[in-house]
């Protein structure tokens, strides 16, 4: 067994690693866990980060993701309508959005933002502050085709992007120049922000083309990189996620434009995310087809392979080992790797988030081994988090 780590690393890798990384998205999860209200963990930045820590070290993760809903908050300052659950995330109501019709942008220009105190984006920035103390060196947005959702709705907004592009496209530079760019740059004012990361969970595989793709979503992420870089934050949007439900339908070609798209949004980095789709069923030959250009020119691909929520919540344990080994022997080696719970479910049996980091720490444990069959694997009982929390527990927060 893996001796335990103490603290918690950068999701980007800590020094003088012992084994491959794993960390989580894991909001919902960590509050049901923990045993807090919602209209506290969505309301109050240090019980967030409290409880995302606590419970990251419950299950000895390498890093704490502190985030939570980071698809609303701008539109929620731009005073979009919302719901909010009394056992749930806040989110947008997409009954009633900001924009209906092209009359809807002039508007919403006109509406003065302060981007400090509007909505709950204090509470955003100071989990953003709060994370940047405990290991996760990061700020954090929506990319632009996803807050065009937001304001739009899913169906407007294609429909827009469909029958009138000019209006698509305004709507696409408005959401750069004047909502996603003064944000960020708070972030790097209050906050010390000099990399944020964008979440476009809309713009994957099947929801949208490869050819729209290059269209509406490249060109705009692109956009706020390049405007961010002014003021010194590096904006990298993790867009165009494989995701296609049906099997029978994988495209080894389709994947590998996909791939295309997430690098081409990272400012053409050799980065990977592997992160909502069927991964656990995908076949892996196909990412290894498309890095073998990299690692023909001597570069060191990123892969960040990410566990699927509904796997991780519906088990069983020996489902989970399997697929972080899978991972493991086929990227640890010549990969930059790093393990990634993908939005675990609330309710998921914390002895399958066990199994994941027990395995990870196992099985990628460096260097690692020629033949991952041969390294022995035991999954320890483990107490409750409550138990844990009584008897080991660092007060992290005061």
């Amino acid at each position: 067994m893996p001796e335990e780590k103490v603290g918690l690393a950068s999701f980007f890798g800590g020094e003088e690693e012992r084994w491959i990384q794993i960390a989580a998205q894991m909001h919902d999860h960590a509050m049901t866990v923990a045993g807090v209200p919602a209209k506290e963990f969505y309301y109050d930045a240090k019980s967030l980060i409290k409880s995302s820590v606590d419970v990251s070290n419950y299950y000895n993760m390498d890093s704490c993701l502190g985030f939570a809903d980071a698809y609303n908050y701008e539109v929620e300052a731009l005073g979009g309508k919302m719901v909010y659950g009394e056992n749930s995330m806040p989110t947008i109501d997409f009954r009633d959005t900001l924009i209906k019709k092209p009359e809807d942008l002039t508007n919403l220009r006109k509406k003065k933002v302060d981007w400090r105190k509007d909505g709950r984006l204090p509470y955003a920035l100071e989990s953003v502050n709060l994370n940047m103390e405990y290991g996760t060196v990061q700020g954090i947005f929506c990319s632009p085709f996803s807050l065009a959702v937001g304001l739009c709705s899913y169906p407007r907004l294609i429909k827009f992007m469909r029958k009138q592009p000019e209006f698509a496209h305004e709507l696409y530079t408005f959401i750069v120049d004047d909502v996603l760019e003064p944000y960020l740059k708070v972030q790097n004012d209050e906050c010390g922000v000099m990399m944020a990361i964008g979440a476009d969970a809309w713009a994957c595989i099947p929801n949208l083309s490869i050819k729209d793709m290059q269209e509406w979503v490249v060109p705009y992420n692109q956009r706020i990189t390049e405007r961010a870089k002014k003021f010194g934050v590096m904006a990298m949007n993790v867009s165009g996620d494989y995701c296609e439900e049906r099997l029978e339908k994988f495209d080894k070609k389709i994947l590998h434009d996909s791939f295309d798209i997430e690098i081409a949004s990272q400012g053409g980095l050799p980065s990977l995310f592997l992160a909502m789709g069927r991964w656990h069923e995908y076949p892996l030959e196909a990412v290894l087809d498309y890095t073998k250009k990299f690692l023909e020119k001597g570069d060191k691909p990123t892969v960040t392979a990410g566990l699927n929520g509904r796997m991780l919540r519906d088990g069983p344990v020996e489902k989970i080992v399997d697929n972080v080994k899978r991972f493991i022997d086929a990227f640890a080696r010549d990969h930059n790797l790093t393990i990634f719970c993908a939005n675990i479910p609330a309710d998921t049996p914390t002895d399958h988030i066990h199994a994941a980091i027990v395995a990870t720490h196992t099985y990628g444990r460096l260097p690692i081994a020629d033949n991952l069959d041969d390294v022995e694997f035991e999954l320890p009982k483990r107490e409750s988090f409550q138990e844990w929390k009584k008897n080991v527990a660092p007060e992290i927060l005061a």
